[in-house]
């Protein structure tokens, strides 16, 4: 196995660039580290490029799934370099470079009941990464990005969604494009707005549905006051009039979920 000893390295320094956006758009590719991410990123068929192994700090599931990957995908880097490559704490010993993946609306499930959560110019990519994993967990079929201010690559986003971005198509697409889908397969839009009548729970979220959330600073885009939407709100209790849209995000797709566990 090759070993990495210098941060100046040429493949170092492309990894390091491949933490800004515009590289990532460049090149079609993504860093990823920690073990469980990565082997999570395999299992969804994402391919892997490269993947730099600092052994002095391999955790025994790094171990493991080093017995899975191919010799000639492998480069040993010293914990020097490691240092360098490695953006958080608990990476495993383990930097993957693995190639992006493009989806459209072609992609999405053929189902009788889709569910699909949208997100319009989600801004931080921390929240981008939480919607993702509580759409994992509540079994959205796919996430739908409109007009994208976040990269869903983005480092931070991968850290939050711990890898649940992986597992559910990721699919890209404009408004118009999305609308006409959702009138061809008579997908209902529920939109989350704190000018809402209605609250989450009194709508019925079974059956065809796309639940769409806006952005942070500015809610959704003027857009939807065009296009046929049930607009919702979540209970505010408090003086805040609004939650953190990761979190509004979670309350609305676990009552779709209670409500199709119980139909």
């Amino acid at each position: 196995m090759i070993t990495i000893t210098s941060p100046q390295n040429q493949k170092i320094k492309d990894v390091i660039k491949l933490r800004e956006s515009k590289a990532r758009r460049q090149t079609g590719l993504f860093v990823l580290e920690g073990a469980r991410e990565i082997s999570r990123a395999l299992a969804s068929a994402y391919v892997l490029k490269t993947l730099y192994i600092c052994h002095e700090v391999l955790s025994p599931y790094a171990r493991e799934l080093l017995l899975r990957i191919e010799e000639r995908l492998k480069l040993h880097i010293t914990t020097e370099v490691f240092a360098k490559l490695a953006v958080r704490e608990g990476s495993d010993g383990l930097v993957a470079v693995l190639e992006q993946k493009t989806f459209g609306l072609e992609h999405l499930p053929d189902k009788a009941d889709p569910w699909l959560l949208v997100l319009e110019n989600i801004e931080k990519p921390g929240n981008f990464g939480a919607l993702a994993r509580s759409a994992d967990g509540a079994g959205v079929d796919a996430i739908v990005v409109l007009d994208p201010k976040a990269d869903p690559y983005n480092p931070n986003a991968l850290r939050a969604s711990v890898g649940a971005l992986f597992t559910r198509p990721l699919i890209v697409t404009d408004h118009e494009s999305f609308a006409d889908y959702c009138g061809q397969k008579r997908i209902r839009i529920l939109t989350a707005s704190p000018l809402a009548q209605a609250y989450h729970f009194q709508v019925d979220l079974k059956g065809p549905l796309a639940i769409v959330l806006g952005s942070e600073a500015w809610g959704l885009s003027p857009v939807w006051q065009k296009l046929e939407n049930i607009p919702v709100k979540i209970p505010m209790q408090g003086l805040a009039d609004s939650l953190n849209v990761s979190v509004a995000g979670a309350v609305i797709l676990y009552e779709a979920l209670r409500q199709r566990w119980t139909s």
